[in-house]
């Protein structure tokens, strides 16, 4: 059940940096398989090969600056004069690396964001996971977040690690090989003693790179954990500023605004807190990039100023050995100058990781599920033995059995409590929790009708008829038939009808989609309360012509609900139960004998 899977998750505890590096692979690493292979091994390939022609350019910039250095040692003008004519061939060459490196790293990066948003955004809207997942008890914070920041975040930095570290490995052996050539080895008197130090500009390179490295991963062994935390206020904060959007109205009429501004306080400063942390072990960090940063460039003349006193090097030697130097340098230091890149990015891949794995024991909680959700072999609607409760096994709703044949409409009064939501959820198949069994018509087309439409921003049309199946002359019809003639002319207007509509006219839309949409159920919960009774007896009358032989069940109290009923069930709480009145266990065999509206 979710239950169990939430508490294995909760057990689970935080993986390490690692465990998040291959489950985001795993994760992501579909991209190169399947119909996105050819558009992303292209790219990754071109980006390659520019990445390798690019050190391979900057080799020769160093051989050049050899050649330079040492024309103008000897005052070779001619010399001097072929390699000034030569460089900008090489810069030309370099700029043009350069260009294809950018447009196949962008291109790449994009496309990649775009198929890792696309599977987190299906799973997370597919099959009404969204509203799941808040069911559940699990959900991380802020998917939508995680799904439109986090996932770039956790996409863009990866290739730029690979740059990175594609270059840094092929700089590394190329100019180590330099450093060899023409550093060689070091003779070293001592006490009367000649020592020889081999190949002592690469132990050299080799020794700094790993000790500056090994300080800065130890130093900034907190770093990831705290941007974590850092980037989880910044959700939090703007979950509450858009919290008091959206419940502005209610908000303002009630004058609790002073609230509200408590909690938004309380959450900066709670976020302000995590900025300081972090900044705090930047600061640490800073002590280090910035003193080995000065370092770099003066280490490799200090070690190359012996042999050059001594005549063993030339200048331009000395200019390609500094060179090399600080080029390995930057190779081995490569974890070193993108350690805060790659803390965010452990950040933000956790994020993503955390998204995906809710996902995936949302599905698995649902197979565990103890309520069956099956199809009905006589196109009836029945809810056998059917008890709902929360998730943590506390009693909403029990023994509720009933069974609709076509054309019956079913009226559910009463004190429902919690329960009214669960019994709706679980005949849209979105209640995991209870026991029993659901049996729908097979292949039947469900509509839900809440008290308060929700409606995007947008046309009118595409809300009245989101697949767009329908013709213009249809869905204006279906306006005018609901008492929403002043809309049609609007009908194609971009606005926020949510904003726009009162609650009535919402419910009146609400009505005119579903007919529309032709659903064999019609679940109506409080669907007409902002109406007077002889309107809705009206609208109600209108749908049920419209669909005669669909199921309806009207849940509530709202105007015209009892009377266009041929079927009550009376629905009272007892210590938060809420029960068929009087607990008649005949009751089902009644409904389905009585059937037909």
């Amino acid at each position: 059940m979710l239950k169990a899977v939430d508490q294995h998750v909760q057990d689970a505890g935080l993986p390490s940096d690692w465990q998040v590096a291959k489950s985001f692979a795993r994760l992501t690493g579909g991209f190169w398989r399947g119909s996105s292979a050819g558009k992303a091994w292209f790219w990754s390939i071109s980006l390659a090969s520019a990445i390798i022609l690019s050190v391979f350019a900057n080799v020769t910039v160093n051989r050049w600056n050899g050649w330079f250095f040492d024309a103008l040692e000897k005052k070779d003008g001619e010399s001097a004069l072929i390699a000034m004519a030569v460089f900008p061939v090489l810069v030309l060459i370099a700029a043009g690396l350069g260009v294809v490196i950018l447009v196949s790293r962008e291109t790449f990066q994009v496309h990649w964001r775009a198929w890792v948003t696309a599977k987190l955004a299906d799973g997370w809207i597919g099959e009404r996971r969204f509203y799941r997942l808040g069911l559940s008890g699990y959900e991380p914070a802020n998917p939508e977040y995680r799904i439109a920041d986090d996932v770039r975040w956790a996409t863009e930095p990866v290739v730029d690690f690979a740059i990175g570290l594609l270059s840094a490995v092929i700089t590394a052996i190329t100019f180590i090989g330099i450093l060899w050539t023409i550093g060689g080895a070091l003779t070293v008197e001592a006490h009367g003693r000649t020592f020889e130090i081999p190949a002592y500009m690469v132990l050299a390179a080799i020794i700094y790179a790993v000790l500056v490295s090994g300080l800065i991963t130890w130093v900034g062994r907190p770093l990831p954990r705290l941007i974590a935390a850092r980037n989880e206020g910044e959700a939090r904060l703007r979950f509450s500023l858009m919290r008091i959007r959206d419940h502005g109205e209610t908000i303002a009429l009630s004058r609790s605004e002073t609230g509200e501004r408590r909690a938004v306080a309380a959450t900066y400063d709670s976020l302000v807190g995590r900025w300081l942390a972090m900044i705090r072990q930047r600061g640490r960090l800073t002590w280090i990039t910035n003193g080995s940063g000065a370092l770099v460039p003066v280490v490799p003349l200090l070690l190359a100023a012996p042999k050059y006193l001594s005549g063993e090097m030339s200048l331009g030697d000395v200019v390609q050995v500094a060179a090399a130097f600080v080029a390995v340098q930057n190779a081995f230091n490569w974890v070193l100058d993108n350690f805060m890149r790659i803390a965010e990015w452990l950040a933000s891949a956790r994020r993503v990781n955390e998204l995906a794995l809710a996902l995936g024991a949302l599905e698995q909680g649902r197979a565990d599920g103890e309520i069956a959700v099956e199809a009905s072999a006589d196109g009836c609607l029945r809810l056998d033995d059917l008890t709902l409760t929360d998730r943590d096994g506390r009693t909403l709703l029990a023994d509720f059995a009933v069974t609709l044949p076509p054309g019956a409409t079913l009226h559910v009064a009463g004190e429902l409590g919690h329960g009214k939501a669960a019994l709706i959820q679980a005949v849209a198949g979105l209640w995991p929790w209870g026991r029993g069994s659901v049996a729908l018509p097979a292949e039947a087309r469900l509509a839900v009708l809440p008290q308060k439409l929700h409606l995007s921003e947008g046309s009118l049309r595409a809300a009245l008829d989101p697949a767009g199946d329908h013709s213009t002359e249809a869905a204006g019809e279906a306006l005018r038939g609901y008492g929403l003639s002043g809309l049609v002319p609007q009908m194609d207007l971009p606005r926020d009808w949510d904003k726009a509509l009162t609650t009535g006219d919402r419910q009146r839309l609400a009505l005119a989609r579903a007919e529309l949409a032709s659903p064999d159920i019609l679940v109506l919960d409080e669907a007409t309360s902002g109406l007077e009774t002889d309107a809705a007896l009206e609208l109600l009358a209108r749908i049920r012509a419209s669909r005669p032989a669909a199921i309806m069940l009207l849940i509530g109290q709202s105007p015209g609900f009892a009377e266009v009923s041929c079927l009550h069930l009376t629905m009272r709480r007892a210590g938060g139960v809420a029960r068929i009145a009087g607990g008649e266990a005949a009751r089902p065999a009644v409904l389905a004998e009585a059937g037909g509206g």
